[in-house]
């Protein structure tokens, strides 16, 4: 069982649920839970077909990005491998990789995306 640094330090335990509700209204955790919930898929990679998982805010990163570039979820993620391929780098976490992807193209603006497709259930004016 998880022991959280409240329990730890004296105070009540917070309580953690895999729910499709909302948490409540903090500063960094106003978001659908379900988007931390890991997802396995299968995809092809280069032509070798191999399973990723990620959380479910990845998925929905990337489908975006493949959709804005016209490209399926597999070829996109096969570009980004090649790409690393062709840097002569070795990466020893792949799917650390293809989530770095993800936090980049966010930062860098290279692929604006409206955050209510990535979270639905965020209400309107909260991602101001």
């Amino acid at each position: 069982m998880h022991q959280d640094i409240r329990s730890r330090n004296g105070g009540p335990p917070l309580q953690y649920s895999c729910s499709s509700t909302h948490m409540p209204m903090t500063r960094y955790c106003n978001f659908t839970p379900q988007l931390a919930k890991p997802r396995q898929r299968s995809v092809r990679i280069n032509g070798l077909a191999t399973c990723l998982r990620l959380e479910e805010v990845y998925w929905r990163i990337i489908e975006e990005i493949a959709r804005q570039e016209s490209v399926t979820v597999g070829k996109l993620i096969s570009r980004w491998a090649l790409e690393i391929d062709l840097t002569q780098e070795a990466i020893c976490n792949f799917t650390g990789f293809v989530r770095i992807i993800c936090v980049t193209q966010l930062l860098d603006n290279k692929h604006p995306i409206n955050l209510n497709m990535i979270d639905p259930d965020v209400p309107a004016g909260s991602l101001a």
